[in-house]
């Protein structure tokens, strides 16, 4: 397995995201058959206008008092409300959130990698962008590709982010690994491969977080099948997850 950074210029509301991948994928020869192309959240979000000014925001008293209890600014809270399904808690400089049926900090609105004075608010329905970037390099290409949006994202207990896919198209993002054997021959009992999660943490070795111009990963060779319409979500029912159900949350859920 490759993976291959383009360096892009910087990404501006309104640019047309498959042109430029095509044109910085000629660092790497141009893109080919099985490429799994990686665009960071910010970077579609970006394109897509989801682009904020805080001194437009009005905020509320609610997020005024969530502002005096996490320290964030009382406009960036405003926002997290407004995009936010639901604020579970908060803490110093974050908001823990319910945002597309999964744990998000903030909502997934980040200070990073906007203008000064902005915010940049998660892409607007990232599964359906995907799929729109996807066939647009698909047919201008004429190579047979994968596209995922990535996010950063905090794992329960652990320092740092990781990688998540919150866009998917062309490939199957969880591989079933059940009944699969085991070193010893025993059979795999409830073992999921959350295999575009595990990309995305890839193409974010090479984006990184501040001013590296990554904002799109090309990975080569990984050999995964692709597909013209993924089957499987990565995401689960409140009950089927092991943090919640272990810790006794789902009556969090039940009342939402």
């Amino acid at each position: 397995m490759r993976v291959l950074g383009l360096n892009m210029p910087l990404i501006k509301p309104g640019d047309e995201l498959p042109q430029m991948i095509l044109k910085a994928a000629e660092q790497v020869g141009g893109l080919r058959d099985g490429d799994i192309v990686v665009i960071a959240s910010s970077a579609l979000a970006t394109a897509q206008g989801r682009l904020r000014r805080l001194a437009s925001v009005r905020a509320s008293p609610r997020a005024k008092q969530l502002a005096k209890e996490s320290g964030l600014e009382p406009e960036f809270v405003e926002l997290v409300l407004r995009e936010a399904k639901e604020i579970l808690g908060a803490t110093k400089r974050a908001l823990m959130t319910l945002k597309g049926g999964t744990f998000r900090v903030n909502a997934g609105i980040d200070h990073s990698n906007a203008p000064p004075g902005y915010v940049v608010l998660m892409p607007a329905k990232p599964n359906r962008a995907a799929n729109e970037i996807m066939r647009a390099l698909r047919q201008q290409s004429n190579a047979l590709v994968a596209v995922i949006v990535a996010d950063s994202h905090i794992q329960p207990l652990r320092l740092g982010t990781i990688g998540m896919a919150v866009g998917v198209a062309g490939m199957e993002p969880v591989i079933d690994c059940r009944d699969q054997l085991d070193l010893f021959g025993k059979p795999l009992r409830i073992t999921f491969r959350a295999v575009a999660d595990q990309l995305a943490s890839a193409a974010q070795v090479l984006m990184g977080e501040g001013a590296e111009r990554v904002p799109v990963v090309v990975i080569r060779d990984v050999g995964v099948a692709l597909v013209d319409a993924p089957k499987v979500s990565p995401k689960i029912a409140p009950k089927r997850c092991v943090y919640i159900g272990s810790l006794k949350l789902l009556k969090l859920f039940k009342r939402r």
